[in-house]
């Protein structure tokens, strides 16, 4: 299962092409311009609601999309680039078992985000792109950059 928000977050989870290209997949984003062009060859995404910035009744709806996509697939692994869309698939992910990768942008210098901050108790691994967040952040890695 791919998760990215639209934006850098999905541009970000393309530069990871190499690692899921040749993998059975399936994705979960926003219905923006940029994404839909993005997956149009994809046989299978998924729409979340958006906005997702402190909006409950769109945390709500992704919450039961979670739900309903991870009881349907099973998938073997969760790998996300972020944003806010990705908190509840992480957060039910580790009540079924399912492990989950979560990349922090980029753009992330100096603090890891609200979304990395509330998804990194439930996460399998919480992947950084500085090394000082590193040190800042007990149970990060860093394994590079890939942008």
């Amino acid at each position: 299962m791919l998760i990215a928000s639209s934006g850098g977050h999905i541009y970000e989870m393309f530069c990871l092409r190499g690692f899921w290209e040749d993998k059975d997949r399936f994705w979960v984003t926003f219905p923006t311009a940029d994404a839909k062009y993005l997956l149009q060859d994809e046989q299978e995404v998924y729409w979340a609601a958006y906005p997702t910035v402190r909006n409950l009744p769109n945390l709500l709806r992704n919450l039961w999309l979670a739900q309903k996509l991870l009881r349907k697939h099973r998938p073997d692994m969760i790998l996300t680039t972020g944003s806010g869309v990705a908190a509840p698939f992480i957060w039910l992910a580790r009540l079924y078992g399912i492990p989950s990768v979560f990349v922090e942008s980029i753009t992330r210098i100096t603090e890891i985000s609200l979304t990395a901050r509330i998804s990194k108790p439930f996460a399998t691994k919480l992947l950084v792109q500085w090394p000082e967040l590193v040190g800042q952040y007990r149970g990060t890695e860093y394994h590079g950059r890939i942008v």
